[in-house]
């Protein structure tokens, strides 16, 4: 039976690689989830890639249409559509919190709840300076907001790196991948399997919930624009989130958007937003998962809702589709354990 000793010349090389990957992470690390996000999204669209390549019969050619592609097709419409987010919630800010805002309006002294309480409870609330405090929120809301806009050239110059990264992933997949296949110290088979399960179950997430979730969200913000309710970027965009809760779903911004047109005394335009809500926008859901994920393995509603809300925390914006996607490799590992990899 061989013995392994760790010798000087072993315990020298391990040392110098530890510092060497230390240094190389620190360079890449402002860039890690740039990097990321462009595998991520390379993975996705993978096999719209090759039905490409095979028709124009060049893989660079191919990988250059798919990033100008992404670019029109995702990037632009973003970057324009977060422009109206931050004019519309600006907007939002002012017209609650601005000096004639309906929340200045607030009285807590004439609420019936407040006049139930004891009077030492009430002489606390009477001395809050609720309008005072509101600026002081609208202030800080607003302030954010600009903050956005503080950071644009870093923002188009990780944009510019991500499709740099983007289109090399795109012309080197095979590549990496069997260099992936080669460091790895488990066999093939099992690497392979690994790789196909992550990537299959990454792809029905982003098609089979993402997708769907985002044309429900499109389809629901022009029923708030047209029947007139404010911010409806903004809660169109929370229609995303909203889609993954169970059983209530797009309710959860769809039925406060109707009773807000009520209240205001938009009756016609309530009604006309509840019906789109239950033909247009419900029947999504119905129509277009079935199709999308057919064949492909779905993960919990609840456990998508998790990964999505935490990416989001985590990750900022891009965690929409990274937080599933580590989902979806967590699921993969799991169930490799549970089949007895370890053992075989």
């Amino acid at each position: 039976m061989s013995t392994h000793t760790l010798t000087i010349p072993h315990a020298f090389f391990l040392l110098l690689t530890a510092g060497v990957a230390f240094l190389f992470w620190k360079i890449i690390a402002p860039f890690a989830m740039v990097l990321v996000t462009a595998g991520v999204l390379a993975i996705i669209l993978a096999p719209l890639d090759d039905r490409l390549r095979r028709l124009v019969k060049h893989k660079r050619l191919s990988a250059l249409i798919m990033a100008l592609a992404v670019l029109l097709v995702l990037v632009v419409p973003l970057f324009l559509i977060s422009i109206v987010m931050i004019q519309q919630a600006t907007d939002i800010v002012q017209r609650s919190f601005g000096e004639d805002g309906w929340f200045r309006s607030i009285d807590l002294t004439t609420l019936p709840i407040i006049s139930q309480l004891p009077e030492v409870v009430r002489s606390q609330i009477n001395a809050i300076d609720l309008p005072q405090m509101l600026k002081g929120v609208a202030g800080f809301a607003l302030e954010n907001i600009a903050q956005l806009f503080a950071s644009t050239a870093r923002l188009v110059f990780n944009t510019f790196l991500f499709f740099i990264a983007f289109f090399y992933i795109l012309v080197d997949r095979e590549r990496i991948y069997h260099e992936v296949l080669t460091l790895s110290p488990l066999s093939d088979s099992v690497d392979k399997n690994i790789i196909h399960k992550i990537v299959q179950t990454a792809r029905a997430v982003v098609l089979g919930s993402l997708i769907v979730a985002l044309v429900q969200a499109i389809i629901a913000t022009i029923g708030m624009t047209i029947f007139g309710v404010p911010g409806a970027l903004i809660w169109g965009a929370l229609v995303i989130v909203a889609a993954q809760v169970p059983m209530l779903g797009v309710g959860l911004v769809m039925i406060p958007a109707v009773v807000y047109l009520f209240i205001i005394g938009e009756n016609g335009a309530g009604l006309g937003l509840l019906i789109w809500s239950l033909t247009a926008v419900g029947l999504v859901d119905n129509l277009l998962q079935p199709l999308l994920i057919q064949g492909k393995t779905r993960m919990h509603a609840l456990l998508i809702l998790i990964s999505i809300l935490g990416g989001l925390q985590l990750f900022g914006p891009i965690g929409l589709i990274l937080g599933p996607t580590i989902l979806a490799a967590f699921l993969v590992i799991l169930e490799l354990y549970k089949s007895g990899i370890l053992e075989k």
